[in-house]
């Protein structure tokens, strides 16, 4: 339909030409004497299309050719063939599930009316790593752990439209989409990236898409039976933590836990201390030991839907028995970190590094520090995002900085379109992509695994529907371990096969014993065939 318009507006500049010459030749001149005249303009001419169904050839109305309609009008096989012909497409995504992002339907809608495999960040890009890594200057990489497709609700976490001390999204992307020949060559236009609603309002085609998709099972929260159970002791295996790169060339990236490396690598600790030391991470683990603990660690920039955390078994030696050595003076109000690639844009408070679950790690689930996690030492601070968690460190400095303020909570980067903090409480599915197709499942008992957390405050409860929010079925947390992420379980024996969207809702308790409700709801759309 866009190439027919294009064609049809040049057919229409052609033909105004050819007016305009017309008009301006003079009257009598060899021009146009003895000239036939310019046909006038057909509709074929214009590029208008149709099927001539109650328009007869030889002439007369659609009205007096009303017999017709019984002859060549057959609506039941113009819906199966449009549906036919609009079959949602599958791919196979990087973790090896099969993935069909929108719903088929009986009418053909989602693919033939709403163009929905051609619009949203997967349409056209193999994933949002993908894209970061093909950006023409330097940005770091990011990789999930879990099988959850990231989304660009995580890249507004520092490109977002109230600011972050970044470029905003909404400017980078419009200049690198508007005139790039490539989305151009696609087709690609506003509605490639947006729902435009009725108020004229420009909507994120991924937020807006589920509520707009036709064929969707819509399951009552009576109907579903949903079995529901959480525990706040499940680990990630160490191929299932996500990670961040360093800043400096990938080329110096180390892949391998050679322990040379942390026989030979230096910690300096210092600052306003009485007791300065400068050991090998060796030495540090011989003088002070170890501890281990189970702790998270979750992206501060982690949005609804998206998987940028973990848990896990984390053995280092305590800050607690280093503060106790070095003697930091009093008044220090928080450490200065230095990575070896130079990051140190975060400074932990003092309060939040006193305690002896602070720890810098060594090993993860007892075996060495992966390199992608900074191995031969990171910082891990509990309670906290993983802002903290500063990998590959070499110098720690106690300081007492007038200007520092201890927020006394994590506080999230605030969603552009909804005002509220992002990610703080955030829920995701992490055992299965969205739009994952399942064979076979119809009838049979399904598990979705997935996690609820809000940093620093505990979870109050989780809500889950299958009829696009209309009723819910509640998972209470009692007693939740802020310092850990509730990793619950629902099992659902879907009936027949068809899509069905699975929204949750999170609860976390703030300080002040009220409520915090996830600024968005998490959606899960699964093929079940």
């Amino acid at each position: 339909m866009k190439a027919k318009g294009k064609l049809a507006a040049s057919a229409l500049c052609l033909v105004a030409a050819v007016g305009l010459m017309a008009a301006c030749a003079p009257q009598g001149s060899d021009a146009t004497q003895g000239a036939e005249k310019t046909p006038p303009i057909t509709a074929d001419d214009l590029g208008r299309i149709g099927n001539n169904i109650g328009y007869a050839d030889d002439g007369g109305t659609y009205l007096e050719n009303y017999a017709e309609y019984a002859e060549k009008l057959k609506y039941a096989d113009k819906v199966a063939e449009n549906a036919e012909n609009n079959e949602p497409a599958q791919y196979t995504d990087q973790f090896g599930f099969t993935t069909q992002p929108v719903p088929s339907d009986p009418k053909g809608w989602n693919v033939g009316y709403l163009d929905a495999d051609n619009r949203g960040c997967l349409s056209c890009h193999e994933s949002i790593e993908d894209v970061v890594m093909s950006l023409p200057t330097k940005h770091n990489v990011y990789a999930m752990g879990y099988p959850t497709q990231l989304t660009v609700a995580n890249c507004l976490g520092c490109h977002r439209n109230a600011g972050f001390g970044n470029t905003q999204l909404v400017e980078t992307l419009h200049g690198i989409h508007n005139g790039n020949a490539k989305f151009s060559g696609m087709n690609g236009s506003c509605d490639s990236c947006h729902y435009i609603d009725d108020s004229s309002t420009f909507n994120l085609w991924d937020y807006a898409k589920y509520d707009l998709y036709k064929g969707i099972t819509n399951v009552k929260a009576d109907d579903a039976k949903l079995g529901l159970s959480f525990d706040q002791d499940t680990v990630s295996e160490n191929d299932q933590l996500f990670f961040e790169s360093l800043n400096n060339e990938p080329s110096e990236w180390r892949t391998e836990t050679d322990p040379a490396v942390a026989d030979s690598w230096v910690l300096a600790i210092g600052g306003d201390v009485a007791n300065p030391l400068e050991m090998t991470v060796s030495e540090l683990k011989e003088r002070f030991g170890t501890k281990s603990f189970v702790q998270k660690q979750g992206c501060i920039e982690n949005a609804t839907a998206n998987a940028w955390i973990y848990q896990a078994e984390l053995t280092g030696v305590s800050m607690k028995d280093i503060i106790d050595y070095v003697k930091p003076a009093d008044g220090t109000t928080n450490i200065e970190v230095t990575s070896e690639d130079g990051y140190n844009m975060v400074a932990p408070s003092f309060t939040s590094v006193n305690v002896e679950d602070c720890l810098l790690v060594t090993e993860i689930n007892g075996q060495p520090l992966p390199a992608s996690q900074g191995y031969p030492v990171t910082l891990a601070v509990p309670r906290n995002s993983a802002a903290s968690y500063i990998k590959a460190i070499m110098t720690i400095d106690f300081v007492n900085d007038p200007a520092f303020e201890d927020e006394g909570g994590v506080g999230t980067p605030l969603d552009p379109h909804t005002g509220m903090m992002q990610g703080k409480p955030n829920s995701a599915i992490l055992n299965y992509p969205d739009g994952v197709v399942l064979d076979g499942q119809a009838g049979k008992e399904l598990t979705i695994e997935g996690f609820a957390d809000a940093y620093d405050e505990p979870i109050a409860k989780v809500e889950y529907s299958l009829d696009h929010g209309k009723t819910w079925t509640t998972l209470e947390t009692p007693d939740n371990d802020p310092t850990r992420w509730t990793y619950w379980r629902m099992t659902y024996t879907p009936a027949e096969a068809g899509a069905y969207l699975l929204k949750v809702r999170t609860t976390s308790t703030q300080p002040d014993g009220s409520e915090r409700v996830s600024s968005r709801d998490t959606n899960f759309l699964f093929n079940v065939k």
